[in-house]
């Protein structure tokens, strides 16, 4: 033993209970305030550190650029910009929303007829419901109709009044475009004395069919027809240069963010806005909490909801385990500083000067000045875009820029429309964009598939001679299986896209006529074919629909409007398309 151990003794404290039980000792109770501290002592409570001063106060100043633009589609595109006010409605309407009139079912323009017919009544001119019945008759191709919506159509054949063909007729006479005094309709013929009454309902009823459903007034030009989603752009531009141009190229899923957008190079506008300095704001720090977070004082009950002690990690589970050392070590180490802004607008934080109890004041500056902005990831920072030059760009740099986005926090969806899945079968060698459901007649989704098998005739039964068979050039593929043949971009272009073709269907009279869809999503403008990019149809597949949302903006204005998601799809697929095949009949 070394010699400055030698006059060492070790003795152990143990505590001694009058009590036989062991209980007394870990009570704490409350009339024991001496124990209390002695417990403060032992767990390092009372040891003074210089550090670990509590922010008592804090002073932030912010820069606010609003959002004044809104471009639908992409750069190339050549779309132009207009003016775009966040505080009128949400951006995801702007986005989505297309137009629902042409695409009007049977049911909707039933009920708009009926509608028009309550408002005659409540004007004192119920007795001309008949005559605008026979003037604009309801009536639908049987054509294009399953069994079910003919008899739903059939049903409402001469008893309604078409609501598309009113639309058109009294927003034709009361908002003439040549700027003629507004009239009624000359169909069907109102007297004198009923004209008012009558042209009240009309523009009552013109102001109802068009707030029902939020919707443009030409085509939805942001949704990008060959990769089957949305890309849009909104600019705030600024005068001293701080503004920014974000750009959105594959929104998607509906859930619209700061992460839906990257920077681009360069504003599309000119002309700045003044940018609006909030500060230096007092404010007053709190603690950020979250469920599982450890007590900060020594017998505080913790939220037992989240236990991160039971955490279960495997050695390989790096993501796991420093999640879980943060939030027991770091995590009650953040402060919420508040700071309103403005739904709609680029925020950057001037200055963020936190005072402590010691009285010292620190100033708390952006993580952009420990490390650049590409040495890692940053929470809640716009990234720069493909073709972001971050020194051309200057101050328009997206370093140290939170951007509020003007989105809804939730809506309610409705039932889907209309639904394609495109998807790869390689049995075939083909990929394939499949109907599985278009909007009926009834206003309800239409099984195509249903739809298809009560087409088909029922299977002959066998033949007696079962030796005998039948070639057939190709196998019959279902009507709302679309193919999508491959196509080069250019002739010495490798990139491959997908064109929507169409199968030919044998008519009774041995004509053919080829197949086309249905609904909306694979609809085309007249003498455009539909193409795709070929990366669009993966192996998973993709998964498109169309709905209807309901939200609510934060003025209480309800929008309605009809929208377009897509998601990952369902996999593989088999058509059964065969060439030269010989079976039994």
């Amino acid at each position: 033993m070394p010699p400055e151990f030698e006059s060492v003794r070790w003795a152990r404290l143990e505590p001694r209970s009058r009590d036989k039980s062991l209980a007394p000792g870990l009570e704490a109770r409350v009339h024991d305030p001496l124990w209390l501290l002695g417990r403060q002592w032992q767990f390092g409570e009372l040891n003074a550190d210089g550090d670990l001063g509590s922010a008592i106060v804090a002073e932030i100043s912010a820069q606010i650029v609003p959002v004044a633009r809104y471009r639908p589609g992409r750069a190339e595109d050549g779309a132009a910009a207009g003016a775009y006010d966040a505080g009128a409605q949400p951006l995801e309407t702007l986005v989505e929303a297309e137009e629902v009139r042409p695409a009007d079912s049977v049911r909707a323009r039933a009920r708009a007829g009926q509608h028009f017919e309550r408002l005659l009544a409540a004007h004192g001119a119920g007795a001309y419901a008949g005559a605008f019945r026979v003037a604009f008759p309801l009536s639908a191709e049987p054509s294009s109709l399953d069994a079910s919506s003919r008899r739903f159509a059939g049903f409402l054949a001469g008893r309604a009044i078409d609501g598309a063909r009113l639309h058109a007729a009294l927003a034709a006479s009361l908002r003439p475009a040549d700027g003629r005094p507004p009239t009624l309709p000359a169909t069907p013929a109102v007297k004198d004395a009923d004209v008012e009454p009558v042209r009240a309902a009309a523009t009552a009823w013109l102001a109802w069919s068009e707030s029902l459903v939020h919707a443009p007034r030409a085509a939805n030009a942001a949704w990008i027809r060959e990769r089957m989603e949305y890309a849009f752009a909104i600019d705030a531009p600024a005068a001293n240069g701080s503004g920014m141009l974000l750009e959105a190229e594959e929104y998607t899923d509906g859930t619209l963010d700061w992460h839906t957008f990257s920077a681009a190079a360069s504003t599309t506008s000119a002309a700045g806005n003044a940018v609006e300095v909030i500060g230096p704001r007092a404010v007053i720090p709190s603690t950020v909490t979250y469920p599982g977070m450890p007590a900060s004082r020594l017998w505080e009950f913790e939220d037992a909801r989240v236990d991160f002690g039971g955490v279960e990690a495997n050695p390989e589970d790096l993501g796991r385990m420093l999640l879980t050392e943060f939030a027991l070590v770091y995590g009650g180490d953040w402060l919420l500083v508040p700071l309103e802004a403005p739904a709609g607008s680029l925020v950057r934080i001037v200055a963020l000067d936190v005072r402590d109890t010691f009285g010292r004041v620190v100033r708390v500056g952006p993580t952009t000045s420990i490390e650049p902005p590409s040495a890692g990831w940053r929470m809640f920072g716009i990234s720069p875009g493909v073709a972001f030059d971050a020194a051309a760009a200057g101050t328009n740099a997206p370093q140290d820029v939170l951007f509020v986005a003007p989105a809804l926090a939730s809506s309610l969806q409705g039932r889907a429309i209309e639904e394609v899945l495109l998807l790869r079968d390689e049995m075939a060698n083909m990929a394939w964009a499949v109907e599985r459901s278009v909007e009926g007649a009834h206003g309800l989704p239409m099984d195509r598939a249903a739809a298809e098998y009560a087409r088909r005739p029922d299977p002959a039964p066998p033949s007696a001679a079962a030796d005998t068979l039948t070639y057939r050039l190709r196998t019959d593929v279902p009507q709302h299986w679309l193919p999508l043949l491959p196509q080069r971009l250019e002739p010495n272009d490798p990139s491959m896209t997908l064109r929507l073709a169409a199968l030919p269907s044998i008519q009774p009279d041995g004509s053919l006529v080829p197949i086309r869809p249905l609904g909306q999503l694979l609809a085309a403008p007249p003498q455009q074919p539909v193409v795709l990019r070929e990366e669009e149809v993966p192996r998973e597949g993709a998964r498109v629909t169309r709905a209807y949302q309901l939200a609510r903006w934060f003025d209480g204005t309800t929008f309605l409007w009809l929208g377009r998601r897509k998601s990952v799809g369902r996999g593989e697929g088999s058509s059964g398309l065969r060439f030269d095949v010989a079976d039994q009949p």
